[in-house]
């Protein structure tokens, strides 16, 4: 039977038992096992509810029959803890209630609680054999608890416990609400402001999760929470403060994402699977390693590759021989208002920041990362960085203090945001045409020229006395990088060779008829606006010997091209 890529799927007992690949993370349940509130914060997409769902089935008393079959293969399966198929196991998923931000301020409120209720009652009705309750039952409990999701709580955790059995409580995503709403109410009076209002002292939000604090008194044992930021659990304050950060311990920091060993092992079984997959395995591994990995959880571990960007991109070479059109599907990219709630009103911090990063492709801040803050905090634009760090868009650098873009497909997400504050965008500006046209002819002067008259022309001529080669660069790789189809042009920016760093690679894969086999080599330079035409001419020069410089060995026969642009104002093309 053809094994399948569990792109988007999170149910672990269909990934076994429906020959899905699976990568094996169960060598973490014993250590995990020795944290009783553990908090995971992780990037989106990095394959949290998977996880959740792995233990549900480890632990699930309702599980243990399916035992070997679920985990027999697996590392667990043959190093079982005394825990296994041990406890009553309710997970509440938080991911969509962000949908229920209405203008009805109550209308949120009631959602929630309808929802929570909702998880507790299909509980009891799946456990409502060992519980002994039926029907009627749960009917009369959800009528009982309809406005207090905490007391429906404490009331199924108590029968629980009055049957001689623990809970084990999972909440994923458990800030998919609060982010939402802080976005919502970003520019609100901190008394208009319904995310503070919902994690402050009698917020409905907070008193839920102090519930589950007392609820761990009893038959409460076991409480995994994951997410995405730290602000909302920090907010709450006391409300949740048996909270144990594990995000960034040791013992934790690959829990999810691919390793390095991983990933070999994941291409291996797949390559021994689909023999007809004709693109190299090496070629492979370095595309997913480009566009997909460096994500550094702490400054010695290893990097990670995200898996789900990973597994949608294996899904299309194995189903279409060929790497995907797109490196990145939208399920997966942070979009602009997710992370602009964080700059609050504070834009100096906020350019500053994304300009830097756009430059260098990472920022330097001495800071350690772990630290608590709220969203008090955030507004202050101190935490800027950090924020960025947990949605996955920085990493650890090497140096101490260096926080780095970790692949391109990050990279041209902080680009779209820098775009984003510049009011300039890619879509619906017949870019495409540009590029389709480029595809076609190769025609290098005619893609400069509109590139100039479409796009740096429409800045205001003061706005480049303060830009740099970085600014330039930037647009022309995000143009590239969102039109060429990666199926058939690679574009990296700042792509290594055996003589530098040249600014912009592209690359021909197998072309249809009608398009060029492009294979260029671009360095670009700039001088301000009012530069006299000898230093204009010279700045052409510079990048003139750079780019002949890196054409040598394996390179040798690419078009090299130097590009000079003088403010808004002019530029000079050279191709050679």
């Amino acid at each position: 039977m053809q094994k399948l890529i569990p792109y988007g799927l999170a149910n672990f007992r269909d990934i076994i038992e429906e020959n899905y690949y699976y990568v094996d993370k169960t060598h973490y349940i014993p250590i995990l096992e020795q944290v009783k509130t553990p908090v995971f914060l992780r990037p989106r997409r990095f394959g949290k509810s998977l996880f959740t769902e792995m233990l549900r089935w480890y632990y699930d008393i309702r599980a243990a029959h399916l035992f070997d079959s679920l985990f027999g293969q697996l590392y667990i399966g043959q190093n079982p803890t005394p825990l296994k198929n041990s406890f009553y196991f309710l997970k509440m998923d938080f991911s969509g209630m962000s949908d229920y931000l209405e203008d009805d301020k109550g209308y949120i409120h009631r959602n929630f609680t309808l929802t929570i209720v909702g998880y507790i009652a299909n509980f009891l009705k799946t456990y409502s054999e060992e519980l002994n309750i039926d029907e009627a039952f749960i009917t009369d409990f959800k009528k009982e608890f309809r406005e207090n999701a905490g007391e429906a709580l404490k009331s199924a955790v108590q029968r629980v416990q009055q049957k001689g059995g623990k809970v084990y409580l999972v909440i994923d995503e458990y800030d998919a609400l609060t982010n939402a709403m802080a976005i919502n109410y970003i520019h609100a009076r901190d008394e208009d402001n319904e995310y503070l209002n919902i994690t402050r002292k009698g917020g409905f939000f907070r008193s839920f999760f102090e519930t589950i604090k007392g609820c761990t008194t009893y038959g409460l044992a076991r409480v995994f929470i994951t997410g995405i930021l730290p602000i909302t659990i920090s907010d709450m304050n006391s409300g949740f403060n048996i909270a144990q950060w594990i995000s960034h311990e040791e013992a934790f920091i690959n829990m999810l994402g691919l390793t390095e060993d991983e990933l070999s092992g994941l291409l291996q079984e797949i390559y021994q699977n689909n023999p007809r997959i004709d693109l190299p395995a090496k070629e492979v591994k370095s595309f997913l390693k480009r566009y997909y990995n460096g994500y550094h959880f702490s400054k010695e571990a290893e990097p990670v590759y995200n898996p789900m960007m990973v597994l949608s991109c294996l899904r299309t070479i194995i189903q279409s021989n060929r790497y995907p059109r797109l490196p990145a599907d939208q399920n997966i990219r942070v979009q602009y208002n997710q992370v602009a709630y964080i700059f609050g009103k504070n834009t100096t911090s906020r350019d500053a920041v994304i300009k830097e990063i756009t430059d260098t492709k990472g920022y330097k801040f001495n800071i350690h990362i772990g630290r608590q803050f709220n969203m008090k905090d955030y507004k202050s634009g101190r935490f800027i960085p950090d924020c960025l760090y947990y949605l996955g868009l920085l990493t650890h650098g090497k140096r101490y203090s260096e926080f780095v873009v970790p692949n391109l497909v990050t990279y041209e997400m902080i680009l779209s945001y820098f775009e984003e504050i510049m009011d300039f965008s890619v879509e619906g500006a017949g870019y495409d045409r540009m590029v389709i046209e480029f595809m076609e002819t190769g025609n290098m002067e005619d893609f400069v020229q509109s590139f100039f008259a479409a796009i740096i022309q429409k800045f205001p001529g003061d706005f480049f006395k303060d830009v740099n080669e970085s600014f330039y660069r930037g647009l022309f790789f995000h143009i590239l990088y969102s039109f060429l189809p990666n199926d058939l042009y690679d574009v990296f920016p700042e792509f290594n060779l055996p003589k530098g760093t040249v600014d912009l690679y592209i690359n021909h894969r197998t072309l249809p008829d009608e398009l060029v086999e492009l294979q260029d080599l671009i360095e670009i330079k700039r001088v301000p606006k009012p530069a006299t035409d000898t230093e204009f001419n010279a700045k052409l020069k510079e990048a003139e010997n750079q780019v002949l410089r890196y054409r040598t060995g394996d390179y040798s026969g690419f078009r090299a091209v130097a590009l000079c642009f003088r403010g808004n104002k002019d530029y000079q093309l050279k191709i050679l």
